[in-house]
């Protein structure tokens, strides 16, 4: 029988937690239903289970109880964007255009407009809390990390035209890119720096040393959710419609056992080797940018304290991903376990790859050498 989850991930950085964390998760809830974010009991049980309070508490440990709230309310957007938008049925060129049409004026403005929809007026709620504190500089970082996101959170609807004019050739490493703009963190990591009550100067922001550690940071977070969630994603249940019974291939595991035609025991061990490698290269990315910063910081030493302060919340985001979602599949096998569930998907299960990540991987249309929609690639 397989196990509901795989083993742990370790990482070297401690692991500390917002004592603040329930107060969070029952205001964020609160919020979320105050700005109409929950269409469905359904949504609000997601939500609920996402755990997004106990998520900011591991990101921000020390943080006092209203700024980690709107840490957690932010994600929480990101997160319901996600939730309500990305899904296939939702994935339509209608939906696009009409949530980063009333979206995007909130990123540039930090206001919206009466007659804008939840998901903005929920933005403007927290930007509005943020952009009075931040520079002209920041905000227009901000904007455009959040409109990046956002594009990448809402690939083209099914059945559309397929991606053209990348700049990069298609293949795992183009998945790779697009989950990194997907995960969210590149807006995060803009607010760590409103958390941490100050701003990296634009000489750190946009050096080498500092993009390359917020890409292996990201990398980290991302991969280690995928590397737990990919259990819950190939679970029973998982799927509805023309693809229930079939294992979606939208996290790293699923992208790497499709492109290698492995099974999940292989792919989960080669997505906890990657998270290895990308951890050693944040830490010697990090090595970099403190070395390079602290002659700022030398001119500044306010600039030091908001550098310590970024690069710790980076530390307590990959240590709090990898708990939280141990955590969480831990919770989901429990209650399949006690609604007498199944643990892994059975032998009708195949592995589907959906329409935009055949575009990143650059196999649309490819003959595979297995039927991956009907008998289909199969977890072993």
């Amino acid at each position: 029988m397989v196990e509901a989850h795989p083993p742990r991930i370790p990482l070297p950085f401690a692991l500390d937690r917002n004592p603040h964390a329930p107060e969070a998760e029952c205001r964020l809830l609160d919020w979320a239903r105050r700005h109409d974010l929950l269409d469905s009991a359904d949504a609000e049980k997601r939500l609920v289970g996402a755990r997004l309070g106990d998520l900011a508490a591991y990101t921000h440990p020390d943080a006092e109880p209203d700024r980690l709230v709107l840490y957690a309310q932010f994600i929480a957007w990101q997160f319901l964007t996600h939730d309500r938008y990305a899904e296939p049925d939702e994935r339509t060129a209608t939906g696009r255009e009409h949530l980063t049409a009333q979206v995007e004026p909130v990123y540039r403005t930090g206001r919206a407009d009466p007659a804008a929809g939840p998901m903005a007026r929920a933005l403007a709620d927290i930007l509005g809390r943020v952009y009075p504190a931040m520079s002209a500089d920041w905000r227009e970082r901000f904007v455009v990390e959040g409109l990046e996101t956002l594009r990448h959170v809402l690939p083209r609807p099914p059945g559309g035209a397929r991606t053209v004019g990348r700049d990069h050739a298609g293949g795992v490493e183009a998945y790779v890119r697009h989950r990194r703009f997907a995960c969210g963190q590149f807006p995060c990591l803009l607010l760590d720096e409103y958390m941490a009550g100050g701003e990296l100067p634009v000489e750190i922001r946009d050096g080498a040393a500092y993009d390359d550690v917020r890409n292996a940071q990201a990398d980290v977070v991302s991969w280690t959710s995928d590397y737990y969630a990919s259990r819950d994603s190939a679970g029973p249940g998982a799927g509805s419609g023309a693809d229930s019974g079939a294992d979606v291939a939208t996290d790293l595991v699923g992208v790497l056992a499709y492109t290698e035609h492995v099974g999940r025991a292989h792919a989960e061990s080669a997505v906890a080797a990657r998270i290895q490698d990308r951890v050693a290269d944040f830490l010697s990315a990090r090595r970099e940018l403190q070395g390079r910063g602290s002659a700022a910081a030398l001119a500044d030493p306010a600039t030091d304290l908001v550098l310590r302060r970024c690069v710790s919340a980076m530390h307590h985001r990959m240590a709090g991903t990898e708990a939280w979602a141990w955590e969480n599949v831990r919770s989901i096998g429990g209650r399949r376990g006690a609604a007498g569930a199944g643990g892994a998907r059975g032998a009708e299960g195949g592995l589907r790859v959906p329409e935009f990540v055949e575009d990143l991987l650059d196999v649309r249309g490819r003959p595979r050498g297995w039927d991956g929609g009907a008998a289909g690639h199969r977890w072993p």
